[in-house]
């Protein structure tokens, strides 16, 4: 298909507006023209599909989350280090909490205090077990006496309560 005399000068005038813009100066009968506005057209087209390409590619890149990092400063390496290792502390600091937490709850609602009980009275039990004494069995025993009035002398003097029951004292607080 061949084009007409008016064609070729309405397309050499188009080419010649579009390369103005650019700031490339033609005159409308220059045979060069064509030419130019093919590679021009080309290269739109070119770019176009760059762009997409990209596109593409932008879009690809944020379903996968790659785990290469690309430093390109000096230093940066060592602060990425450094941000890995504050987590890790962070982290680690916050479950120790928890724990300690979880811990002091349970040490609230158990027999913690009554066991701090025993072991403060630890001394008080160890001077019971200094009086206690051996039978020929091989049997320990400890001797009491019953109070008289209003003298107790702890761990050797007793309280009768009642028939079955004797009092020993311990100490006090």
């Amino acid at each position: 298909m061949t084009m007409t005399d008016k064609e070729r000068l309405e397309l050499r005038t188009y080419c010649a507006s579009l390369l103005k813009q650019y700031g490339f100066q033609f005159n409308t009968t220059d045979p060069v023209l064509p030419a130019i506005y093919i590679i021009h057209r080309e290269m739109q087209q070119c770019n176009e599909t760059n762009r997409m390409i990209a596109q593409r590619i932008d879009e690809a890149t944020s379903r996968i989350r790659p785990k290469v990092f690309h430093f390109n400063r000096e230093g940066e390496a060592w602060k990425f280090q450094l941000a890995i290792a504050m987590k890790w502390i962070l982290c680690g600091g916050l479950i120790m909490v928890a724990i300690s937490i979880g811990i002091w709850y349970w040490s609230i609602f158990s027999d913690v205090d009554r066991a701090q009980t025993i072991i403060n009275t630890h001394d008080n039990l160890s001077q019971m077990a200094a009086h206690a004494k051996r039978n020929r069995d091989g049997s320990y025993f400890i001797d009491l006496s019953e109070a008289r009035g209003d003298s107790v002398q702890h761990f050797r003097e007793y309280v009768r309560i009642d028939k079955k029951t004797i009092r020993i004292f311990l100490g006090r607080d």
